[in-house]
């Protein structure tokens, strides 16, 4: 027996009786919430204690969590606490909870805690299991299963954390209403057109508390029209005039714009062109393109803003062309935030009651006032616990003025982390979505074509974003060589998920996902070799010139770290630790 948990046992009779509900008896129902509350804290105890608890207390433990949804105890030390400068990197390995005792198992058996003795907490240890399931798309959102799964493994032994989707649910706001100037005469067409303009506007001019509400009101001409540039300009400036008046609109709230239908590539940008050379023409700021969708868009089920109709740099010509001519160009269709955000809570609630560390969420493809709009609510919502928003390079970000992809991308990583800093946000994640075409975060080379962003430019957004108080993980196809490269550098953590797992045949939940030939399974010998390798980096850089760290740097010349001397490694970094807390204690 110690602290009040018997070692053996199961839970106690009376905590099983009390776990009866009997429905419709309010004072029975706490009880039953009670006793479960009561299950998990002892659970969590036996863990943290270094035990593993038996089939029985599983078992009550996965019958409370399905109960009360999650972990009713808040624990309010998280993974933005993790001290990295002490510690080193984190590290995080994403799995489904079949590896979660593998994980913790390695990060138990890792040199750090082996150093750290009795003070090898998870919080020191800096180990999690990432919950995402591996499907044939990449990472998906795990479920109760899964989280319960997980929660039973890792509860008290290692860290937590999820990414609760790298797509975000886009919703759009009902379009904005479209008058189409019809073809043939020009004076019927006009009066047709106002009449329309007029019934649009009513009922945000003619509201209950008789405060107007905001609306823009897009014109655009009849397709196949044949009417003249002077003749369209002419038309327009009426219809500007008119929507002026007090009469029909509050010019305050009320705008007119212009709307207009566009194609593919280099056609489509030129007739995007010209609508925003038509509309600063006559006085008109914004410009709405509709357009048709191309293959790679339709492939994603969506891409961000403009980039759904033509090619990224098509859309940071459109984009440049339309600042310069101070005017404000976008799709037709507009992101509702709020309702984005608000699919987002539900997700990242869900992890939290379920106990994790943190909670990532994708903006995927959101553009970059979109994903601000978004970031503001949802860090709102967590003001104790780390929602960490998720910046994929191999998309980069579209913004109001410009498209950063490709070589812009570390500019867009740099100015997005600016962004995520307005909204006091602590931790982020900077990782790869499309895992499918090969793309990975570090380019080793100029021969390296997935690589996406190279050791300076890594450097340097880890600098500014602790400049700007953020905690930068990364993730996307890191190797056990990479990472010891990113721990020489010094950055907070990172994700990894085939170096440190196996192959292994699909089987279960999995079969019916037809993208899947394999599955990846996390191993104790993967996991603690990718956690050697971070933790060896990371020394081999600090703590003086003492034998140990000379050992460390002679990794450095090691082509192949596979063939390093795990055993010796493990040894060496034991010591080099002690020696640098010595140092900097």
């Amino acid at each position: 027996m110690k602290g009040g948990v018997r070692k053996h046992a199961g839970p106690s009779a009376r905590l099983l009786q009390a776990t009866r509900v009997s429905r419709g008896d309010a004072n029975r129902e706490r009880r039953t919430s009670e006793a479960y509350r009561e299950i998990l804290r002892q659970y969590r105890s036996i863990a943290s204690a270094g035990r593993t608890p038996n089939r029985r207390w599983r078992a009550a433990a996965l019958d409370a969590l399905q109960y009360l949804g999650g972990d009713a105890d808040r624990h309010f030390a998280s993974l933005r606490d993790y001290d990295h400068r002490r510690y080193g990197p984190f590290l995080g390995v994403s799995d489904d909870g079949g590896g979660a005792a593998e994980v913790c198992r390695a990060a138990l058996a890792s040199p750090k805690a082996e150093a750290l003795g009795k003070d090898a907490s998870p919080l020191a240890v800096g180990v999690a299991l990432d919950a995402e399931r591996l499907g044939g798309v990449g990472e998906v959102a795990v479920g109760l299963d899964e989280f319960s799964d997980i929660w039973c493994q890792c509860a008290g032994r290692s860290l937590m954390t999820t990414n609760v989707g790298s797509r975000v649910n886009i919703r759009h706001y009902l379009r904005a209403p479209i008058v189409t100037i019809a073809a043939g005469d020009t004076k019927t067409a006009l009066e047709e057109a106002k009449q329309k303009i007029k019934e649009a506007f009513g009922p945000y001019l003619k509201t209950p508390d008789g405060k107007p509400r905001p609306l823009v009101v897009f014109v655009e001409f009849k397709l196949g029209s044949d009417r003249s540039l002077a003749g369209q300009k002419r038309m327009l400036r009426e219809l500007l005039e008119y929507a002026r008046s007090r009469e029909i609109a509050a010019p305050k709230v009320h705008r007119l714009g212009f709307n207009v239908r566009i194609g593919w590539g280099p056609k489509g940008r030129d007739a995007a062109l010209r609508a925003i050379d038509l509309a600063h023409a006559v006085g008109i700021g914004q410009v709405a393109i509709d357009g048709v969708v191309r293959k790679q868009a339709d492939s994603a089920v969506s891409l961000p803003g403009l980039t759904t109709y033509l090619a990224p740099g098509l859309v940071a010509q459109v984009l440049r062309y339309a600042q310069r001519k101070h005017v404000r160009v976008h799709p037709v269709s507009q992101v509702d935030p709020d309702t984005v955000a608000r699919s987002i809570w539900s997700a990242l609630n869900s992890a939290r009651a379920m106990g994790l560390h943190l909670g990532k969420y994708g903006l995927f493809p959101l553009t970059l006032e979109e994903a601000e709009n978004v970031v503001s609510q949802v860090q709102g919502w967590f003001p104790d616990w780390p929602a960490a928003p998720v910046f994929y390079v191999d998309q980069g970000i579209i913004g109001r003025t410009g498209v950063y992809v490709g070589h812009d991308t570390a500019k867009g990583a740099a100015k997005w982390l600016r962004v995520m800093a307005k909204h006091r946000v602590k931790v982020v994640l900077i990782d790869t979505v499309d895992k499918a075409k090969g793309w990975k975060l570090l380019c080793t080379g100029k021969n390296d074509k997935k690589g996406l962003l190279g050791p300076q430019q890594i450097a340097q957004l880890t600098a500014l974003g602790e400049s700007l108080g953020i905690k930068v993980l990364w993730a996307g196809g890191i190797t056990g060589a990479q990472a010891y490269e990113l721990g020489k550098l010094g950055v907070f953590g990172i994700y990894v998920t085939t170096s440190a797992s196996i192959e292994v045949a699909v089987t279960g939940k999995y079969l019916r996902d037809r993208g899947l030939s394999r599955r990846k399974q996390p191993t104790f010998a993967g996991v603690l070799g990718v956690k050697s390798l971070l933790e060896a980096g990371y020394l081999s850089k600090r703590a003086g010139k003492s034998a140990l760290l000379g050992k460390l740097r002679d990794i450095d010349g090691s082509s192949d770290k596979k063939q390093i001397d795990h055993s010796q490694l493990a040894k060496t970094l034991r010591g080099a630790w002690r020696e640098w807390w010595r140092a900097t204690s």
